[in-house]
């Protein structure tokens, strides 16, 4: 057999193994044993290991080595397996991987064969890591369609039963519960010593999901991976894993959080990372880990995906957690299983495996269950203290916390102390943790002494070595020695652990904070819980978060604590309801000079400034956004490069719309200096050039983004983006598709959802669908509203009143301009102006009426101060209305030709179209005959059919219809005007009035 999940070597049946030699022909050997019966094409062998020769010298090569690899086989007897057939190279050979279910331990995703490497052969471990990949892939599935064939070790004794059943079941979900020091722990290793296991810990489970990122931390190699496999199913959650887990992406900045799909996202990769790892997860002490860890396991259990089992101390359970468990009861998808006490007989059986050297009489065996209750740590640490030749006390919880005092008393005072630092620290701990809590003296003669302190405590058995570190053996131990701890002691060690833990990057804020509060520091607890608030909130705890820092602002005797609190929790109303955190901020913009710490109050204040200002932005108030941008300019040389970052990306925002597009990409080149790794960097080009006019650059910007970055779909608009640049270059069908992707992406975030529903209906009143349109942009108009967003409450209105006109309901689309006009009095972005001014001329020339002069001013100049192309097609779209309606056939040509010739120098495929349609209209103003104009109608209906502009196709349609139109136009007609009316009934589209309107075919 070749044996491949250790070091690869020729196992003989009866004789010692050889060890392949790490050369070509062992290579060859290996990567054809691996395919099987499929065998390998000589090209492609050949091109594995020498890509960069000629086809005809990589086959020389490989000729060459399959004969040293023949030989190599003609020792083990197998020459005869290699064989080829045509172009196909096939090896048969018997491997321990043939049935790999069943072996003891998985294959190695990150480093199989790592005690075998060929170097120089890039392409070969190019292989070995696919093939790595596949193999640990093919174990889990194997795994997970047979149970019972999960690897184990030997049961412990007298559990064989219990030991059985968490092998052979079946259940999504399995709890263990018993008495502390019944065995649960041990039990459970037994059954899947294989198994990735979360650790509850004593008072640390204040920060969610601490249990599942302790155990990803132990087996990061396979986590990485799993993580750089592209057939696996982790990849694209490799940035949500990465906020709490950095080392995943070093160095790459991560998208922008938000409330909702930050917490599903994370579940989900915490899900599938797990599901990575194993078939089954480990969970031990149940009873303390924290509500979202509790949250996810329920969850699992709810599929078929991962299978859990869990230990707990049945009446240290929270009362929480017993009733978030009991649905899973009763629906049969948690089973429970209680471990007894050792019977009289079980508790011999015990004795006789762990102590093979002492025969124990029947008495003492009788006075060792007497003195234990069949508790198998109890009968530890009883035999550990002298029994039963020694008379000890009866309270058993007493009793065994005074013999793990006893045994600590008995330990060189330096060890002792060692076990009292681990005891306070709770959680693993690497040794200069503990060399710190301990205060020994820098230097050699310090190194020497907490080694052998720590030597002396794990020869005693009190302290054991764990992946991340060392801790107390048992939490019986561990509880036994806090116990005994003076006050003055226990404050002291508490202070040292928080003190050591916040040097840590990695440090559980929450954590630290809880040893500051024990050492009575209550406030410096608070500044340590208000980092925790911000773990809490990259971990999608938002509502959690909040409350903390709710906490902080009304417990801190720190004013700058409490208005950085208070300032937090302002950014997190931003983007639901922008009136509300405006108030917020500047209620905290009152207090700032009360912060004495200059260079706190300058960063509290740029903070809060550039908050202001994208409130203000998103709300359409562009003087107040302005004000506080003026200030935020004065700031920003000071600010750090965190600061600086978000104030340049804020003040962009603002210089897009006021428009001033050189300072946005003068600040666009401060933040690629700042940050030039930073995905919104694309993100803002990609919107400079929109509001800059160049509408295919912004478009191929943003595409970029989108390939090079998939994952930051969550963190920002990047397909709402590229939802409004396809539209409107004419792409509708994928930007339909994109706009409802950033709906997906974004669901439950109202900001952007509010902005994706705007470019949904936006898509869909071009493509006819007026029912589905109407429906997107009332849901975009309560969401504004709801946001107190006068910017999109408008751009809701207009892009309705749009809508309406197009069905031929000009009256509805005049009530929506009116309550439109106030929200835009004052403003002045072109883009927003141009817009409102062409649906007013337009409703207003529907309704038999002149366009307002002081509207078509504004529109002159919002085009001098922005040469947008849809400014400008929307100017000459606005002169050749006003034209046609003076009947100035010239006029509206000349008008017409304009608009078309910006459309095409910018491939606005809508905006031409019509145009073309214009120009009919105006032609035949000017008296061109019908028939000379058919063959122009013709082109434009199908340029609509082939766009997909439902109304302009039945515009043209009905055109040619009217004008010496055959049959064949009239049923063309029909069809149109049918796809425009939908199949809902009564029908928006009103075809009566709409056939009056430009270009007024009647």
């Amino acid at each position: 057999m070749l044996r491949l999940l250790t070091v690869p070597a020729w196992a003989p049946e009866g004789a010692a193994p050889h060890r392949l030699p790490a050369t070509v022909p062992g290579a060859l050997v290996l990567v054809l044993a691996l395919q099987g019966d499929t065998g390998m094409p000589r090209e492609r062998l050949a091109a594995l290991f020498w890509p960069d020769a000629a086809p005809a010298d990589a086959l020389h090569h490989l000729r060459v080595n399959l004969h040293r690899a023949r030989t190599l086989l003609r020792g083990w007897g197998f020459a005869e397996h290699l064989r080829a057939e045509g172009t196909h190279l096939h090896l048969t050979l018997p491997t321990d991987l043939t049935d790999d279910a069943g072996a003891s331990a998985p294959p190695d995703a990150q480093d199989w064969l790592a005690g075998w490497r060929l170097s120089g052969y890039e392409g070969f471990e190019a292989w070995r890591r696919e093939t790595a990949q596949a193999l640990h892939r093919r174990w889990l599935q194997r795994q997970r369609q047979q149970p019972a064939a999960a690897p184990a070790s030997p049961p412990p004794p007298a559990r064989e039963a219990e030991h059985e059943a968490l092998r052979t079941s079946t259940a999504p979900a399995l709890l263990l519960l018993g008495e502390p020091g019944a065995g649960k722990t041990t039990l459970l290793s037994a059954a899947f010593p294989q198994a990735p296991c979360l650790r509850g810990l004593e008072g640390l489970h204040g920060m969610p999901y601490r249990p599942l990122l302790d155990a990803l931390r132990t087996r990061m190699p396979t986590l990485q991976a799993a993580v750089d496999d592209p057939r696996g199913a982790l990849g694209a959650y490799r940035l949500d894993l990465a906020r709490l887990l950095p080392e995943l992406a070093p160095d790459e900045p991560l998208p922008p959080l938000d409330a909702l799909t930050a917490q599903a996202r994370l579940t989900e990769a915490l899900a599938r990372a797990f599901e990575a790892l194993g078939p089954v997860l480990l969970v031990d002490d149940l009873q303390w880990c924290d509500p979202a860890t509790v949250e996810w396991l329920l969850m699992l259990a709810q599929g078929d995906r991962l299978r859990w089992r869990a230990a707990a101390r049945c009446h240290d359970m929270p009362t929480a957690t017993t009733q978030a468990l009991r649905p899973l009861v009763d629906a049969g998808r948690l089973l429970t299983l209680s471990l007894a006490p050792l019977t009289r007989a079980e508790l011999a059986a015990v004795c006789r495996a762990r102590w093979p050297g002492s025969n124990f009489a029947d008495t003492a065996l009788d006075q060792l269950h007497a003195l234990s209750a069949g508790n198998p740590f109890a009968l530890n640490e009883l035999v550990a203290a002298g029994a039963p030749a020694q008379a000890l006390g009866q309270s058993l919880p007493e009793r065994v916390q005074q013999m793990v005092q006893r045994r600590l008393q008995a330990l060189p005072p330096l060890a002792a102390q060692a076990v009292e630092a681990a005891a306070v620290m709770v959680q693993p701990a690497p040794a200069q943790a503990l060399r710190h809590l301990l205060g020994l003296p820098a230097g050699d003669a310090g190194d020497a002494a907490c080694q052998q302190a720590l030597a002396q405590a794990l020869d005693a058995g009190m302290l054991a070595e764990q992946a991340a570190g060392l801790a107390c053996a048992h939490d019986l131990i561990r509880q036994a020695t806090a116990a005994q701890l003076g006050d003055a002691r226990r404050l002291s060690l508490h202070r040292h652990a928080a003190l050591w833990l916040g040097t840590r990057p990695e440090a559980d804020a929450m954590t630290v904070a809880e040893h500051w509060r024990t050492a009575g520091e209550p406030q410096t607890a608070l500044a340590w819980r208000h980092r925790g608030a911000e773990q809490l909130k990259a971990r999608g705890r938002y509502d959690e978060a909040c409350a903390v820092w709710r906490e902080v602002a009304d417990e801190s005797l720190d004013l700058t604590q409490s208005l950085l609190a208070r300032l937090e929790l302002a950014a997190c109303d931003l983007f639901e309801d922008l009136a509300r955190g405006e108030q917020a901020l500047n209620a905290i913009r009152a207090q700032l000079d009360g912060v004495s710490d200059p260079a706190q109050r300058q960063l509290m204040e740029g903070r809060l400034r550039a908050a202001l200002v994208d409130n203000r932005v998103f709300a359409g108030d562009l003087a107040s956004a302005g004000r506080h941008a003026a200030r935020l300019r004065e700031l920003l040389p000071e600010l750090p490069t965190r600061e600086r970052i978000q104030a340049c990306e804020v003040l962009i925002e603002l210089a897009m719309r006021e428009p001033d597009i050189p300072a946005a990409w003068a600040l666009l080149a401060q933040l690629r200096e700042l940050a030039p790794r930073l995905p919104s960097v694309l993100s803002f080009e990609g919107q400079i050039h929109w509001f800059g006019g160049h509408v295919r650059a912004a478009h191929d910007a943003l595409a970029r983004l989108l390939q090079r970055h998939p994952d930051y779909c969550r963190g920002l608009t990047v397909e709402n983006d590229l939802a409004v640049m396809l539209h409107t270059l004419g792409e509708l069908a994928t930007a339909e598709d994109m706009a409802r992707r950033s709906l997906r992406s974004w669901a439950g975030v109202m900001h952007t959802e509010c902005l994706s529903s705007l470019v949904l209906g936006s898509v869909l009143t071009s493509a006819g669908r007026h029912a589905d349109a109407q429906a997107s942009l009332q849901r975009a108009l309560s969401l504004a509203q709801a946001q107190s967003s006068a910017l999109f409450e408008a751009e809701a209105r207009v892009r309705l009143a749009r809508l309406h006109l197009q069905c031929g309901r000009p009256a509805e689309a005049a009530g929506l301009l009116a309550a439109a006009a106030p929200l835009l009095r004052d403003a002045e972005e072109p883009l927003r102006v141009s817009n409102w001014v062409l649906m007013a001329t337009l409703k207003a020339t529907a309704n038999g009426h002149a366009p307002a002069p002081q509207d078509i001013d504004r529109l002159r100049a919002a085009s001098a101060r922005l040469q947008h192309p849809l400014v400008q097609a929307r100017e000459a779209r606005v002169d050749a209305e006003l034209a046609l309606i003076a009947g100035d056939g010239t006029a509206a040509l000349a008008a017409a030709d304009r608009q078309a010739a910006v459309a095409r120098s910018h491939g606005l495929q809508e905006w031409a179209t019509e145009a073309a349609l214009l120009a009919l209209r105006a032609r035949r103003l000017l008296g061109e005959p019908a028939a000379k104009l058919r063959p122009l109608a013709q082109d434009i209906e199908a340029q609509a059919a082939a766009q997909g502009y439902a109304d302009l196709r039945w515009r043209a349609a009905a055109w040619l219809a009217a004008h010496g139109g055959t049959a064949a136009d009239g049923r063309r007609a029909r069809a149109a005007l049918s796809r425009l009316r939908g199949s809902e009934r009564p029908s928006l589209f009103n075809a009566d009035v709409a056939a009056t309107r430009e270009p007024r075919w009647a």
